[in-house]
């Protein structure tokens, strides 16, 4: 099944821009401004210096939604505030526009400005009642109570390799989704509560789990008969798209933890990312990147291999081969650098992409991560160096 980009979209932008002309996004911020300062306005003190400013700012951005400078300043002014709700979304609104205008340079400039403009928002997924969706013939109380089974806290209803020919719905309590690190450790990839379901991908073919599956409380979950459900599903598109797209975000959030420097990150971090990732697919003999490119987001290699090469006048000599949980572009993320080689792939890889606001975002928000990044990077880059100083050394008469 072919995973889709799941990228938040910014609602307000979205409605604005679908239905009214451009500065109908700044009057609503400015709206929203001045509701934000509203119990300071109905008081009988005269306005201070800033609020007197503040409006000044809103009517100007108002006047001229395209002048890069008011708004800039109108975003901080709000921020000296306070009133970040209001400056971030102003800030996403202009990097949406520079977007659209074809000016990624510039908004790349924009977010290492402001990282506020990737800051962490409540996810959309996983928060539908799947439950309500069955048909009623698997939600009246005998059919559940017969195919129901009971959890006590830190009971396994999985382990990773189990077959499984149906999926689960959870009718009370929690259950946790890990897979392993590398050294063993826990790698905690789903939070699954009551009304959702689990081992979704199982739909289309039974298969082995590539996780374990433990009760976080006390639970019950009720076998929902994988032919079954599939006739259920055939007959309500709406549900068809709610798994479809759990499928493919939680697959995305696999892929992420599969990663030895992303699979640090707190699980809400790493939702986040995958909320604003896309999988790309290059067919073989394909160059993805050239040397010095600038980069838009930062790339994570999830199936296939991709390699490095250093391209002379009289061939293309192999640096390094990058393979399953490599990235690329991590160091443009820190050091505005480009991509260090020219980038190609021999027989065809899968790349996740990943917003470089959100990774910027991240980067801030967890600083363990730049720690683990810093070393992943510098042994990225003495391997290459070291190839490339062979390659130097060889071509000397």
């Amino acid at each position: 099944m072919a995973i889709v980009a799941t990228a938040l979209n910014i609602s307000m932008y979205s409605t604005l821009t679908r239905h009214s002309p451009k500065s109908c996004a700044v009057v609503s911020l400015r709206t929203m401004s001045k509701a934000s300062s509203s119990h300071t306005d109905s008081s009988t003190a005269p306005p201070t210096r800033n609020q007197t400013l503040l409006k000044v700012y809103a009517d100007l951005v108002d006047l001229y939604p395209d002048n890069a400078r008011y708004i800039k300043q109108y975003a901080d002014l709000l921020i000296s505030m306070s009133k970040i709700s209001t400056a971030t979304e102003l800030l996403r609104q202009w990097h949406s526009q520079l977007l659209k205008n074809n000016e990624p340079n510039k908004a790349d400039v924009l977010i290492k400005q402001y990282p506020i403009i990737g800051r962490m928002r409540e996810s959309d997924h996983g928060v539908e009642n799947i439950q309500a969706l069955l048909p009623a013939s698997m939600r009246n109380r005998f059919w559940l109570k017969l195919h129901q089974k009971r959890l006590r806290e830190g009971q396994y209803l999985f382990h990773r390799g189990e077959t499984l020919d149906s999926l689960y719905l959870v009718c009370a309590g929690e259950l946790a989704e890990f897979s392993s690190a590398a050294d063993g450790t826990p790698v905690l990839l789903n939070l699954i509560q009551a009304g959702d379901i689990l081992a979704e991908d199982k739909l289309l073919h039974a298969g082995a789990l590539q996780s374990d599956i433990i009760a976080n409380k006390a639970s019950i979950v009720v076998k929902l008969p994988r032919k079954k459900l599939m006739q259920a599903v055939l007959h309500s598109p709406l549900l068809k798209k709610i798994i479809s797209r759990k499928v493919d975000y939680r697959q995305l959030i696999r892929l992420i933890s599969a990663s030895p420097v992303l699979q640090i990150l707190p699980l809400d971090m790493r939702q986040q990312l995958a909320s604003e990732s896309y999988i790309e697919r290059y067919s073989a003999a394909t160059t993805i990147h050239k040397a010095g490119e600038k980069l838009h987001h930062v790339d994570l290699i999830v199936e296939g291999e991709a390699s490095f090469h250093w391209q002379t006048p009289n061939a293309a000599k192999h640096l390094s081969t990058l393979k399953p949980g490599a990235l690329i572009g991590e160091t443009a993320v820190m050091h505005d650098s480009g991509c260090p080689a020219d980038l190609l792939t021999q027989h065809g890889v899968s790349m996740l992409h990943i917003s470089y606001a959100a990774f910027i975002n991240t980067l801030e928000a967890y600083p363990p991560l730049r720690k683990k990044l810093t070393a992943y990077a510098a042994t990225q880059r003495s391997q290459l160096m070291r190839k490339l100083n062979e390659l130097q050394t060889q071509q000397l008469p």
